[in-house]
């Protein structure tokens, strides 16, 4: 899912507790008490910290009731909602599925762009929210509903960053007439834009100063918006989103790096050239899905992720591994069966594989936090070899096919190993994924190779703990990790 950037908030102000809140300051006040709660057990407890953080916005519902034409309560009761479909622990324990979460999120925003529709962070965080709805509705194969949300968002996108660019100008227009001898104004004397709340609310609304970092982050929410819709467009309309992205990178991003510090220019161009990368590879593989390109072609356009120093980010390996397997599965679901095709597909897993093994190395903060994922890419990246592995027919090497035993029982260990870490993060859903598919490659373990599973995920566990390991099978087939025959082999394992 795309994530936002920093949430902004206005400063909070420092008055004696109010039990029961009169007035939209002591409502915003109440709630900031609970979000500081809930901020505070996020990491150890996130059941407390859900509990805390569902009545933050019980007191926004209250305040709103009460003053409804306050934009202060409406944009942080929508910027806290989509805080909490950021973390999977948060969302377990609020106990809302994900995309009803996004759906009830995407509705608070929009109430606050009603009642002020010129606010960057308002249109930022709206534009983050559709883009992470229509992911879900990607990913549950509703493209039909995905596309227009995703070109709702770019609007909103477009909106912010014109936007920002006329508020960052103006700045720099107040700031030359300070040089030039203007007197500066005090923080407090800053001008504030009512929010049409009545006067007796006693809020107004403060744009904080904005920085050409601001600017690149909503390029980049461009960019991964984009990423998400190339692969739901016809062929004809893939051209249009290049040539929009092209300018977001070339013209945009270049601009906007110049006005950083000297010393955050390289880390910027880091992220600028990832954030190309990944669309890149995006791009390429939907023409190559539409056969507007050859394999080789495909192949140069991953080269875009050669960036200097990308050996030390975890999120840069982890989506070249994922821009790599990518290629493998196009060209399995294409049925390609050359031998040229066939190695090439072998040679990208592999390179996938050593990708996310260089991620785990790493002790950054971002691979620690990818760890649980990052075991199950690596569980699916072996069945897919497997699959290749284990084809009949096959041209790849005679090591490569003694070899797809050892990948069957491989995929059950980084399964196993993203179940547990899953479990540590709180993580209940990628657990049961995880444990979903290491039963699989277990399954597969049995039917092809007799190699009984000395340990099996649920033993032990009630069918509602499983959840729907007939939909977890039609998944992988449906991903091309397993061959639609094997996988009918495995069903009747599982219904028997």
């Amino acid at each position: 899912m795309a994530k936002p950037k920093q949430f902004t908030r206005p400063p909070k102000k420092q008055k004696s507790k109010v039990v029961d809140p009169e007035t939209a300051d002591e409502y915003q006040e109440a709630a900031d008490r609970e979000e500081e709660a809930g901020g505070k057990h996020r990491a150890g407890d996130p059941a407390k910290s859900g509990r805390a953080f569902v009545r933050a916005l019980e007191i926004y519902d209250k305040g709103l009731r009460r003053y409804p034409t306050n934009f202060d309560l409406a944009y942080n009761k929508a910027r806290l909602e989509l805080e909490i479909t950021q973390h999977p622990a948060l969302v377990e324990h609020i106990g809302v599925p994900l995309i009803d979460l996004l759906a009830k999120t995407l509705e608070s925003h929009q109430y606050a762009l009603r009642l002020n529709e010129e606010n960057p962070d308002t249109l930022f965080n709206t534009a983050q929210v559709l883009t992470s709805l229509a992911e879900e509705y990607s990913e549950a194969g509703h493209s039909q509903n995905a596309i227009p949300l995703l070109q709702e968002s770019l609007e909103l996108l477009s909106g912010c960053l014109a936007r920002q660019e006329m508020l960052l100008e103006q700045q720099q227009v107040d700031f030359q007439d300070v040089e030039e001898g203007g007197v500066q104004l005090d923080p407090d004397e800053q001008p504030a834009s009512t929010d049409g709340s009545d006067a007796s609310e006693q809020t107004v609304t403060v744009e904080s100063p904005l920085t050409a970092g601001d600017l690149l982050d909503t390029v980049h929410a461009s960019l991964s918006a984009l990423t998400t819709l190339i692969p739901l467009v016809e062929a004809s309309a893939l051209q249009t989103y290049g040539d929009m992205a092209r300018a977001f990178n070339e013209k945009k991003a270049a601009s906007y790096i110049s006005l950083l510090p000297s010393d955050m220019h390289d880390s910027a161009r880091f992220a600028a050239s990832l954030d190309w990368a990944i669309f890149i590879a995006a791009f390429a593989d939907a023409q190559y899905s539409f056969m507007a390109i050859e394999l080789e072609t495909y192949l140069q356009g991953l080269e875009a992720f050669n960036i200097e120093g990308k050996e030390h980010s975890a999120h840069a390996l982890c989506a070249e591994a994922e821009a790599r397997t990518e290629l493998a599965h196009s060209t399995v679901d294409q049925a390609a069966t050359s031998s040229g095709s066939e190695q090439t597909c072998w040679t990208q897993l592999t390179k996938s594989q050593d990708l996310y093994s260089a991620a785990l190395k790493l002790d950054t903060e971002d691979a620690k936090d990818r760890r649980a994922n990052i075991y199950q890419s690596k569980g699916d990246v072996e069945l897919l070899r497997n699959r290749l592995a284990s084809a009949p027919g096959t041209t790849l090497s005679e090591g490569v096919q003694r070899s797809a035993k050892t990948l069957a029982q491989n995929a059950q260990k980084y399964y196993k190993g993203a179940a547990q870490l899953a479990r540590s993060d709180g993580d209940g859903e990628l657990e049961v994924k995880a444990k979903q598919r290491w039963m699989i490659a277990a399954d597969i373990a049995a039917i092809l190779y007799g190699i009984e599973a000395t340990e099996r995920p649920f033993e032990g566990n009630p069918q509602s703990a499983r959840g729907n390991l007939i939909e977890a099978l039609e998944s992988v087939v449906e991903e091309g990790l397993v061959e639609m025959s094997l996988g009918e082999e495995i069903m009747k394992r599982m219904r028997g």
